[in-house]
């Protein structure tokens, strides 16, 4: 549990602006002249003009208001930061108009409570930061907006089953950071009921740091990172500028590490490892501002090496067409995470070339190198499906070579085409409908299985690195308890060679009863038989895979570019290399699945 704040603590909450930056932090801001601080700077500006002229902000009138909610968010903060930069009245009077639209809503649907978070952390900020020049009625309509949409509400949460409260996912630093925020900005208004939510908050938040244990990683994969870590660091950020203390927070076993389970994720053609419910294409931010905030915390500008290269991205693409195409939201408060004084250092060449990480999501990443886009990579992973936004993917992995990835995960499925025929979309028991969905269930997963069964969602699949042996390197990953109802014992053991070959050896042990063992491989390469297997061939790249069993074996290669249920998005050139094979019951099995790539 996180230490509980003092009444001394209380009684010295300062006015406002308090939140983030106070006025003596904003003067600093407007003398930095560093590079960074001035990419910033202009890419701040920027999206604030183009604020200026958006639309209004459709909310409907029933349904979810996240989508709104996250864009009247970005608004209000870069409006609002570039009016107290700049002194321009107009950055003002359109923020003002954006909060008053905002604080004039009946309710911010409590019901999916995130979008109450969303809301509850704009309006704060507004508050906070425009205090001064709002008027008494306004400020009057702020406080109240956020007391009777997101305090009050909060009370009515329950603590135990499936709740945010005590939830280990995104909901609970995502909705306990608003709540904050919107607590401290009403503190003079309501004290008990602010201080209240607040503590509930600082008590709540350590059951959501403790997926980062021991190693940084993340269950619910890398865009999920992105967003409750960014509200985590937010939470951190507002107990600190406001009461001047971040009550321990930032010590969580593993999360300060977790920036090594994000550089890990980054695969040599700079794309991302897209497990559990990966949310990638045109909305999402071409950017991570967070990573700023563990640079500066770490005293360590590596650890922002990348996010460095996407402002300078953005900054060329306003130069060039005048707009910077797909900013972060808190672009803001990435402005107020960048330390100019930073040591300068390039990538962290400390980061192994074989990392294993443990906790409630096991991983394991081995390359050949770092910083060459022909590089090997393989990552595997362990764990659950039974979890926030898992995927039946235990032993499943991806593997990229000479600039090309050869074995594929999906990321997510769309939610609205899974919501639209009614599937159990958040139900993660053995028999839900939600594994019937392509890239979430079984079938579009490079894993073992056993009569086409699904995995068990009561297992979990364990991690173990080998000792390196003349430069090989390896993972055991223990499947057992994923396949407990079809065989006795499953184990995947994957090596990386020195010259960029990887090798899969997968054994099983059967009960009382035979079984039908099949093996995926999903790629978007051609693919041609070979008397040893078959060949992918891709931007004219190749890739051998040579497959060996003590026992006959046969190789089918599907097409699974077209959709198969009504939920399923196409695939376009999705196909799936399957090795069939048979065990007699009270037998054990092998397979082994080299892949060379080409010369």
């Amino acid at each position: 549990m996180a230490t509980p704040l003092t009444d001394q603590q209380w009684q010295k909450l300062p006015t406002h602006p308090r939140l983030f930056a106070d006025d003596a932090r904003i003067a600093v801001l407007k003398t930095q002249n560093d590079d960074v601080s001035q990419q910033l700077l202009a890419l701040l500006r920027s999206e604030a003009d183009k604020e200026l002229h958006a639309a209004p902000i459709v909310y409907p009138n029933q349904g979810f208001l996240m989508g709104p909610m996250r864009e009247v968010q970005g608004r209000i903060l870069t409006l609002a930061l570039m009016y107290r930069l700049s002194g321009e009245k107009r950055y003002f009077e359109r923020a003002r108009q954006e909060l008053l639209q905002l604080t004039a809503l009946s309710e911010w649907r409590p019901l999916h409570f995130l979008d109450v978070g969303e809301g509850a952390l704009a309006a704060g900020i507004g508050l906070d930061w425009l205090y001064d020049d709002l008027t008494p009625q306004e400020r009057e309509q702020i406080a109240d907006a956020i007391v009777k949409n997101a305090l009050i509400p909060s009370l009515d949460v329950s603590v135990g089953g499936a709740s945010w409260m005590n939830g280990d996912f995104n909901w609970n630093p995502v909705c306990n950071a608003g709540l904050t925020v919107g607590a401290l900005a009403v503190f003079e208004r309501e004290p008990k009921l602010a201080r209240q939510v607040i503590e509930r908050a600082i008590q709540s938040l350590p059951f959501a740091a403790a997926t980062y244990a021991p190693d940084g990683t993340y269950p619910e994969g890398p865009s999920y990172w992105s967003y409750g870590t960014t509200f985590y660091v937010i939470m951190i950020e507002a107990l600190r500028s406001s009461l001047g203390t971040s009550l321990d927070l930032t010590n969580a076993p593993g999360f300060l590490e977790t920036t090594d389970f994000m550089a890990q994720m980054q695969t040599p053609s700079s794309e991302e490892y897209n497990f559990s419910d990966y949310h990638s294409g045109e909305a999402r931010s071409l950017s991570e501002p967070v990573m700023l905030w563990f640079a500066r915390e770490k005293r360590n500008r590596s650890s922002a090496h990348n996010e460095l290269k996407n402002l300078e991205t953005l900054f060329a693409s306003l130069q060039t067409t005048g707009t910077a195409r797909h900013a972060s939201r808190h672009l803001a408060l990435e402005f107020l995470w960048w330390d100019p004084a930073l040591p300068p250092s390039e990538v962290d060449d400390t980061l192994p070339l074989h990392w294993t990480a443990g906790g409630k999501l096991p991983l394991a990443v081995l390359r050949t190198a770092w910083n060459s886009p022909r590089a090997t990579y393989v990552a595997v992973k362990g764990g659950t499906p039974d979890g926030s936004h898992a995927h039946m993917d235990g032993g499943s992995f991806i593997l990229e070579a000479n600039g090309v990835r050869w074995a594929l995960d999906l990321g997510t499925e769309s939610y609205d085409k899974m919501r639209a025929t009614n599937l159990d979309l958040w139900n993660y028991s053995q028999e839900s409908s939600r594994w019937t969905t392509f890239r979430v269930g079984p079938e579009g997963h490079n894993i073992l299985r056993f009569d086409g069964a699904r995995q068990n969602v009561s297992g979990n699949a364990e991690i173990r690195a080998l000792p390196d042996e003349n430069g090989v390197k390896g993972n055991a990953v223990v499947l057992s308890s994923l396949y407990k109802n079809q065989v006795e014992r499953a184990l995947r053991t994957v090596r990386l060679f020195p010259d960029g070959s990887v090798s899969f050896h997968d054994e099983w042990k059967t009960g009382e009863r035979g079984v039908q063992v099949s093996w995926q491989w999903l790629t978007r390469a051609t693919i041609t038989r070979t008397l040893s297997g078959v060949l992918l061939k891709q931007a004219g790249e190749s890739l051998e895979l040579k497959i060996e069993s003590p026992t006959p074996f046969r190789i089918t290669i599907e097409d699974v570019s077209r959709p198969r249920n009504p939920q399923d998005s196409p695939n376009p050139g999705l196909s799936r290399v399957v090795v069939h094979l048979q065990t007699a019951a009270r037998s054990e099995g092998k397979l082994e699945i080299q892949a060379i790539p080409g010369r």
